[in-house]
């Protein structure tokens, strides 16, 4: 019930914000440049394409193979962490379980 609620309250808010963005926008054609401005201010307002370099300054592949490693490097070491907790508890198990034993010889 929670979800669907959740559901509406968004879907209407969604709705609203759409309705209320088409009343802004205007709907007649954009007016045209006036006859006073200078050459200047009429390129000012035109839109400019970027020039530059195409390539990407920082490469994703090598990127991706570091977070890779450092995320494999990691888990290793988290991997051998865990081995080595496991022992501990292994060798105190054993110990524990060897003095159980003698103390039910008394």
């Amino acid at each position: 019930m929670r979800a669907l609620v959740s559901a509406l309250v968004l879907g209407s808010t969604l709705w609203l914000a759409s309705a209320a963005e088409a009343q802004d926008s205007p709907v007649g054609p954009a007016p045209a440049a006036s006859a006073e401005e200078s050459p200047a201010e009429e390129r000012a307002a035109q839109f400019v394409g970027v020039t530059g370099p195409e390539a990407e300054s920082v490469p994703g592949g090598a990127l991706l193979l570091a977070a890779y490693a450092v995320v494999w490097v990691l888990l290793f070491l988290f991997l051998l962490r865990m081995r080595g907790l496991q022992r501990q508890t292994a060798e105190e198990l054993e110990r524990l379980s060897a003095e159980v034993h003698a103390s039910e010889g008394r």
